[in-house]
């Protein structure tokens, strides 16, 4: 066994180990609105379940500098979370090109967007899987020296789901995840679907 202490490493070196054990990490394809209500569109892979209807996505912030989709969520509290599947990996991927801020990913991408019921952001059309969310509560996530915040944690709450029929079983109320393939994300540059499931039922 390789023992690290994190005080004995630089920063680059603990993000890599940290990165590379907790995985795979699903992937939130988040729209929000940009000031001149254009769509900002961006991926982000540390985002996971925190309760039945709320989700936590953190977002990165570079030299210190809040994202153009952590900007827009603090100003509108709100946006459309996609699940994207193995087909939109390339688009997916795009879509985290830096452009000039109120410069559209959709614009870069050429994907569809489709009107949101309850927010004013759209989502995108091709999304098996879109959930409007709101935000409920944003956390500034200091460095491990508490130098600088390194990232920003928001805490996004769930209000409707869109679920293609191809994904979902209404009778059972199940999504079918065989059928959604989610890209998960491994540590740089790689990717992972669903290849092996394990069917074990509890012993208590």
């Amino acid at each position: 066994m390789i023992t690290k202490m994190m005080k004995n490493l630089d920063s680059k070196t603990r993000q890599k180990i940290v990165q590379g054990s907790v995985i795979p990490r699903p992937i939130a394809w988040l729209t929000t609105l940009n000031t001149d209500n254009s769509i900002n569109l961006a991926p982000f892979s540390y985002f996971t379940m925190l309760s039945s209807t709320m989700v936590g996505v953190s977002i990165q912030r570079v030299a210190g500098k809040q994202k153009d989709t952590a900007r827009n969520l603090l100003r509108t509290k709100e946006a459309v979370i996609q699940i994207p599947d193995r087909s939109l990996l390339k688009l997916m991927d795009l879509s985290a090109k830096p452009l000039d801020e109120n410069h559209s990913e959709i614009d870069l991408t050429g994907l569809t967007t489709v009107a949101s019921d309850l927010v004013k952001v759209p989502g995108l059309q091709d999304a098996k899987i879109r959930m409007e969310a709101f935000l409920e509560t944003s956390i500034p996530l200091e460095d491990y020296n508490k130098q600088e915040i390194e990232a920003d944690l928001f805490l996004l709450r769930i209000e409707a789901a869109h679920l293609a029929d191809t994904v979902y079983d209404q009778d059972k109320n199940y999504v079918l995840h065989e059928n959604l393939e989610p890209l998960a994300r491994l540590a740089g540059p790689n990717y992972a679907t669903i290849n092996t499931i394990t069917d074990f039922q509890r012993q208590f």
